[in-house]
């Protein structure tokens, strides 16, 4: 659980903020400061969410309920920026929007542009309609799914613990990252290869020799 977890808002926090920073740049050539503003509150949110994943790496269980909160965050700032969009909608500025080549050729083809009024409401709406959909179901949905698995991945973690021996407290902040990687499944290649070659074999062997390299790899970087 907690791997999977680790892995999905990893992808979905860097993807938030770089889709963000490039929505970002086209508000501004835009001159659109709301969207701006609103995409700046986006980034947030997706650097929440990697600010979460990092603490989860940690071992620190807090990190869940950041992860939650971006999510929430994040589904707020599009509804407000989608609604006072479709609120903002006039149409004297949508035909104003129209080139000169736009109604040159809406005129040959002998069509009113007001006529069109209706369809680009439409679309107008459908557009940001849509956005609120798929925010409210995704974001709503990967905020509860973070939520149900607050009890497993503290049980992960608490497993993960279980595992490390005692140690000085000085050094305790080691193993609690030590016991964080394993849980999460990520280990030093070089050093459990070590670990296997010593332990002949013996699984509880192994993890605590593999325990005891990556602590002390880890404290002599520091």
């Amino acid at each position: 659980a907690l791997a999977g977890v680790r892995k999905l808002s990893r992808i979905n926090g860097w993807s938030v903020v770089i889709f963000a920073g490039l929505g970002m740049f086209l508000t501004l050539l835009l001159g659109d400061w709301l969207g701006l503003a609103i995409g700046l509150l986006v980034m947030g949110a997706g650097a929440m969410e990697v600010h979460g994943n990092r603490r989860l790496g940690r071992g620190d269980l807090d990190g869940m309920k950041w992860l939650v909160r971006s999510q929430v965050f994040l589904l707020g700032f599009v509804l407000v920026y989608a609604i006072s969009r479709l609120a903002s909608f006039d149409s004297e500025s949508a035909l104003a929007n129209l080139t000169p080549e736009m109604v040159g050729a809406l005129q040959e083809m002998q069509i009113d542009p007001r006529d069109l009024l209706p369809l680009i409401k439409l679309s107008f709406w459908g557009g940001y309609g849509a956005v609120i959909v798929v925010t409210i179901g995704y974001q709503g949905g990967l905020s509860l799914f973070y939520r149900g698995r607050i009890p497993l991945v503290t049980e992960a973690l608490e497993n993960a613990r279980k595992q490390v021996p005692m140690a000085p407290l000085v050094a305790r902040h080691f193993y609690d990252t030590v016991a964080a990687e394993m849980a999460a499944g990520e280990f030093n290649a070089g050093l459990w290869a070590r670990a296997l070659a010593e332990s002949d074999g013996n699984e509880n062997r192994c993890q605590s020799i593999y325990i005891r390299a990556r602590v002390g790899q880890l404290s002599g970087r520091s």
